[in-house]
């Protein structure tokens, strides 16, 4: 299940070259959302990069 708001923020990445897909998010479901939007449209892979948030 996906908690927004956790102590983690999720960038989803371009792997062939275009970079951060969107900016930091804090949920999990929509970061993946976002990769899988631009995985169909333009057929590169994608990375999820998790990271804590900063208090």
């Amino acid at each position: 299940m996906d908690f927004d708001y956790t102590k983690y923020i999720y960038l989803p990445d371009c792997k062939d070259g275009c970079g951060a897909i969107t900016d930091w998010l804090s949920s999990r479901e929509m970061a993946r959302e976002a990769g899988e939007n631009h995985h169909k449209s333009t057929g590169h892979d994608w990375v999820l990069i998790e990271k804590m948030r900063e208090e």
